[in-house]
């Protein structure tokens, strides 16, 4: 399935009020100084040219410092559809052209193949919601989600929310509007200063509204790419979620309905990761295990482990590039590091053998190395990027003093990824890092999940 957008070309405004093209604008003009306009903060605060390289410009990356580089958007030669589809409320033109041209990007792998860009125009037209919940998202976004909240960004919100709960209700709304609009206001939830809330409701309203779409046989007959486009915004979010939610909480979840669903979607190109849905449901589950036997180490269980582990280590896809691959590594390490410490630190718990095995210390270093390795193979430029986040924070855990350079790789690249997406979570994911490498470096190792949850934060990274 394609969800190719619409092209634009940039245009350029003369002195004369003449729209002309870049091309035309370029052949007539004069030599341009080379003082940088659109620079990030950190080189204008410091009156120094930046070369504007997105998403970190190269003097920050070599002072090791959080760039606020940003690509500009362009002016568009032709008036863009919405206007034709006449929304049924105000539309908000330049918070709608930064999602279409930026913020929806990072949701994808591909923007050549992005439903959340122009595609989602008609959505826009039938649900105010999504509209308010895009142009709110947006506003945030473009403040790096700032602790003081734009009013705008507050407004767009509380309309969201208003108009989701009419169409809600109302059957002709597209499944996917609706629950792209959730999962929009969740990412909005999340990134408020408050570190607690990781959009829990909003997670458990979409999944009571995947597994409705899931029993409508109806539905699936009719409308298979649109039910796996749902499904898989739903895995990718479970994946990141799982470990968070309190296993007392894990309320309407329905393991086999899902599962029976990702074997019949089998290696269907989903934009936003691509043919690694099998992988994401494994992770999903491997994180809600992990969960379970930190809270109740006495629970553990070793057939589960064992059942989670040869799934994980005999999951196999063919992806469409060698970049996808080596993202598709580090997701598989991401889950057998974070199985095998979770199992360590329940028989730490359990003061049964509290040192785990020499062997499995030393795998679980090979992999984390390897993941860093994998990781880096993908260039801090890709669309790729937005999914590094929770398996770098799983692998730079493990890494000891002896890896200073790749300790420092794994600094630069969620660094890399905040300039990108602008979520103070990775910021916090760094902080979190410091703090085990500084512990771990005293001679007192530690497991992330465990320490993250003492600080009581609830960090969505992805």
């Amino acid at each position: 399935m394609s969800f190719l957008g619409l092209r634009f070309k940039e245009v350029i405004v003369s002195s004369s009020g003449h729209a002309t093209t870049q091309q035309e604008q370029e052949s007539s003009a004069r030599p341009r100084r080379s003082k940088s306009k659109f620079g990030c903060r950190e080189c204008k605060a410091r009156r120094v040219k930046c070369d504007e390289a997105y998403p970190t410009c190269k003097r920050c990356q070599r002072q090791g410092i959080v760039c606020s580089s940003a690509p500009r958007l362009t002016q568009w030669q032709i008036e863009t559809p919405w206007l034709s589809l006449q929304p049924k409320t105000f539309v908000n033109r330049r918070l709608l052209q930064y999602w279409l041209e930026k913020v929806s990007q990072t949701l994808v792998i591909d923007p050549e193949n992005n439903p959340f860009s122009f595609p989602a125009l008609e959505y826009i037209a039938q649900s105010s919601a999504l509209l308010h919940a895009i142009q709110s998202v947006s506003a945030s976004h473009e403040q790096y989600f700032s602790a003081n909240t734009p009013i705008i960004a507050l407004e767009e919100r509380g309309k969201a929310i208003a108009c989701l709960r009419k169409e809600i209700n109302q059957s002709q709304h597209a499944p996917n509007a609706l629950i792209l609009t959730i999962m929009l206001l969740a990412l909005a939830q999340c990134a408020d200063s408050d570190t607690k809330d990781y959009g829990k409701q909003h997670l458990f309203a979409t999944r009571a509204m995947i597994h409705s779409m899931l029993q409508n046989t109806s539905m699936l007959a009719t409308n298979g790419p649109a039910i796996q486009l749902c499904l898989g915004m739903y895995l990718y979010w479970d994946m990141c979620s799982s470990f968070l939610v309190d296993p007392c909480e894990s309320q309407g979840l329905n393991s086999l309905n899902i599962s029976n669903a990702v074997h019949r979607m089998g290696d269907w190109h989903h934009p936003m990761y691509g043919t690694c849905s099998g992988l994401l449901l494994i992770m999903a589950n491997v994180g809600r295990y992990c969960r379970q036997i930190l809270d109740s180490p006495q629970n553990r269980n070793f057939v589960q482990e064992a059942v989670l582990e040869a799934q994980l280590t005999t999951w196999k896809t063919s992806p469409a590039n060698p970049r996808l691959g080596h993202l598709y590594e580090a997701f598989r390490n991401h889950g057998l590091i974070f199985l095998y410490r979770a199992g360590a630190h329940a028989q730490s718990s359990c003061l049964m053998d509290p040192d785990s095995s020499e062997a499995q210390e030393s795998l679980i270093q090979q992999y984390a190395e390897e993941t860093v390795r994998h990781l880096m193979q993908i260039p801090a430029t890709s669309h790729y990027l937005n999914f590094q986040s929770l398996p770098l924070l799983t692998v730079g855990s493990e890494l000891t003093e002896s890896n200073q350079s790749l300790r420092d790789q794994v600094r630069d690249r969620l660094r890399a990824i905040y300039s990108l997406n602008r979520l103070p979570a990775n910021l916090l994911a760094l902080r979190l890092l410091e703090e085990l490498w500084d512990a771990r470096d005293r001679g007192n190792p530690s497991f992330w999940l465990p320490h993250m949850l003492q600080k009581d934060w609830r960090l969505l990274l992805g």
